[in-house]
């Protein structure tokens, strides 16, 4: 399931790496802040670089596509949103990552 949003960048964490069953594996979380009547935050990781969130920083508007991955670990579940492209809005037609969502694999989570 591929989803949109859009909203501003208000945090990019430091990257994450590590060695998984397929070998390494980087990931990169950041926040973006949706407008409304009341607005919200919300949590994207770009795992592999595959939304390209190098070419962003902090304040940039964007519009984020991304797919929603539960994991169960140890009798809980945990959800995160992984983004695979990255829009810049606003009249900059830069953008990152790939033009169609990824191929989900369960084995590559890095928890």
């Amino acid at each position: 399931m591929a989803l949109e949003i859009e909203g501003k960048i208000v945090k990019i964490f430091p990257q994450r790496s590590g060695e998984g069953n397929n070998g390494t594996w980087t990931s990169q979380d950041f926040m973006i802040e949706v407008p409304g009547n009341f607005p919200t935050k919300a949590a994207f990781d770009d795992f592999n670089n595959a939304a390209g969130l190098q070419s962003f920083q902090v304040g940039d508007q964007v519009k984020v596509s991304f797919n929603i991955r539960s994991n169960e670990w140890q009798g809980k579940y945990i959800t995160s949103l992984r983004a695979w492209r990255i829009e810049k809005l606003g009249g900059d037609s830069s953008n990152g990552g790939t033009q169609q969502p990824p191929v989900q694999s369960n084995d590559a989570a890095p928890f």
